[in-house]
């Protein structure tokens, strides 16, 4: 009787081990798997998809005068990279003699290259009066002239 009664409680000792569980218990008795849980995944992407909508909310509510502080911030950026594009027109028209090009080619090249700078200048004027509905057509100016250019004279200095 006393060798039944060890069994038994050899046989409970046993079955209550954790080393014939092939799940690893972690905090809170969920079971590892040695996988991401699915729900942990989608948790992620959950929290994820809230912060993002929290995000977009905020912004929808915000007020005139922090719309108009985000305003200005646009401006001196556009500005900046608009005084960065004119002061670097130079740089474009000393690449001029390697492209080999002939009489009336340098003039056109030039008349590009001081529409740019113009186009520049003039975007950076709209942006430091803070003209923002005007920024996007000074923005095609610019990019209809660098694609003239381009068309024009890009091949030649490959």
């Amino acid at each position: 009787m006393k060798n039944l009664y060890l069994l038994a409680v050899v046989l409970i000792f046993s079955a209550c081990s954790s080393s014939g569980n092939q799940h690893a218990h972690i905090e809170g008795g969920r079971s590892q798997t040695g996988q991401p849980a699915l729900h942990a995944v989608r948790d992620n992407q959950l929290r994820e998809l809230m912060a993002r909508m929290d995000s977009l909310m905020q912004e929808r509510f915000m007020t005139e005068q922090q719309l108009d502080v985000e305003r200005r911030k646009y401006s001196r950026q556009i500005g900046e990279a608009a005084r960065n594009l004119s002061a670097n027109v130079g740089t474009i028209i000393a690449s001029m003699p390697g492209l080999q090009l002939n009489a009336s080619e340098q003039t056109a090249f030039l008349a590009l290259a001081n529409k740019l700078r113009e186009e520049a200048q003039q975007l950076q004027a709209l942006a430091e009066q803070n003209h923002i509905d005007a920024i996007p057509d000074g923005l095609h100016e610019i990019n209809t002239t660098c694609t003239s250019c381009h068309a024009l004279f890009r091949k030649l200095g490959s």
